[in-house]
């Protein structure tokens, strides 16, 4: 945690170190140094080298993680940290809102679509297991 101040007022930023986010997001650091490589944080180094994580680094990781099992792509979550960047306010957070439901809603028409397909083809496979069973009883 580093303290600065600025004139009369003690302005405290609080930070982390890869391990201890690892930690507490629950993750490896190989993860947390993937989405580095990626671009989606911009850890600051100290003067041996090491990363050190802000607040702002540290949220940009759990929106991260609270959508990356939905399917979004790296590209759809660089778009929504961009979305909060370009307006840090509520008016950033609603755009941002609003284009997680865009992207569920369209990933929820594709599930949809694939149970559509995967319903056919397992209805297909039963008509033949059930032909390969007569087939059977035939040659018995």
């Amino acid at each position: 945690m580093e303290a600065t101040t600025n004139g009369a007022e003690l302005n405290v930023e609080q930070t982390f170190a890869i391990g201890e986010l690892a930690q507490e997001l629950g993750i490896t650091t190989r993860t947390i140094r993937f989405y580095e490589e990626c671009g989606l944080i911009s850890p600051t180094r100290s003067e041996g080298n090491q990363r050190i994580y802000s607040r702002k680094d540290r949220g940009r990781l759990k929106l991260i993680l609270r959508h990356r099992d939905g399917g979004f792509t790296l590209e759809e979550l660089r778009e929504l940290l961009d979305l909060y960047e370009v307006s840090p306010n509520a008016d950033g957070q609603h755009k941002q809102f609003q284009r997680i439901q865009e992207i569920l809603c369209q990933r929820m028409a594709e599930v949809d679509e694939r149970i559509h397909t995967l319903t056919d083809l397992k209805l297909r496979m039963q008509e033949r297991i059930t032909w390969a069973e007569r087939e059977i009883t035939k040659v018995d």
